[in-house]
């Protein structure tokens, strides 16, 4: 499928290994238009967004929304919204993060823009006040970071949350959804596949974690090693995090405990 007419997305100058080839900053609307993230404040980038929504033939860009506070999704909300006067949205649990907001959003709320309107779905895990936005007419799922167009989300212990995480993945194939649009790479196409993927994968990471425990490995460190065997070492961190998240989990699921540092499987 692609991307209906009046979305176009303007990818941000940020390449690198955790932002794919960059963040896409989407732009939804008709005459006016909502911007879903902004990554850099740089005037290359505000003049990308605005050249590209005025190719749309947006008049006014009326609202920026973020789907979440790490920084390559919105280092340059406010210079974008000084520069438009647009108004900033911001999940209510991270108001007054920025600095500039001008009003919040929570799940279920719905944001008008120029031929429609987007619902608000609160998906933690990720980022704690992770939102994905969802457009009913044409279903299509701005997804964040939450889902991306290859590879998988990072969790990063303690904001990110991969018991949330995995119950947001859940709530999202409750949703009649025929493409996601995701905060770095391609868009996808086949969404439904890519959720359940993407909830296999992690499944078998849990299951990986918990054979190496059963193997005596009991340091987040072992660990990640015994699982993540080819991994460069730049990403070695990444997969800690990943581990951490999974044996989080598993303590809240009373299925392992942590002593002096070390994790052990409750009833060996």
């Amino acid at each position: 499928m692609n991307q209906p007419a009046h979305i176009a997305n303007f990818t941000a100058d940020n390449p690198g290994m955790m932002t794919l080839q960059g963040t896409n900053q989407y732009i939804v609307g008709k005459d006016s238009a909502v911007v879903i993230d902004v990554a850099l404040s740089s005037d290359g980038n505000m003049d990308g967004i605005i050249e590209q929504a005025e190719a749309m033939g947006v008049k006014k860009i009326d609202k920026i929304l973020l789907t979440h506070i790490h920084i390559d999704h919105c280092g340059g909300a406010l210079a974008l919204k000084k520069r438009t006067g647009a108004k900033l949205g911001i999940h209510r649990s991270r108001a007054g993060y920025l600095g500039g907001e001008d009003f919040r959003y929570d799940d279920q709320d719905r944001i008008p823009f120029g031929g429609g309107e987007l619902q608000v779905l609160h998906t933690p895990g990720h980022e704690s006040g992770h939102c994905c936005f969802y457009e009913s007419g044409d279903r299509v799922l701005f997804s964040g970071d939450n889902i991306l167009g290859y590879g998988t989300a990072v969790i990063h212990p303690p904001d990110g949350n991969m018991t949330d995480y995995l119950q947001s993945l859940e709530r999202l194939l409750e949703f009649n959804i025929d493409l996601i649009l995701p905060g770095h790479g391609p868009l996808v196409g086949k969404p439904e596949a890519k959720i359940r993927e993407y909830l296999r994968h992690r499944m078998m990471r849990e299951k990986q974690v918990i054979d190496a425990l059963r193997k005596g490995l009991n340091t987040i460190g072992d660990i990640t090693q015994s699982i993540y065997v080819d991994v460069s070492a730049g990403l070695q961190r990444v997969a800690e995090f990943s581990v951490q998240a999974h044996l989080e989990k598993l303590i809240r699921d009373e299925r392992v405990k942590r002593e002096d540092g070390r994790y052990h499987l409750l009833g060996q």
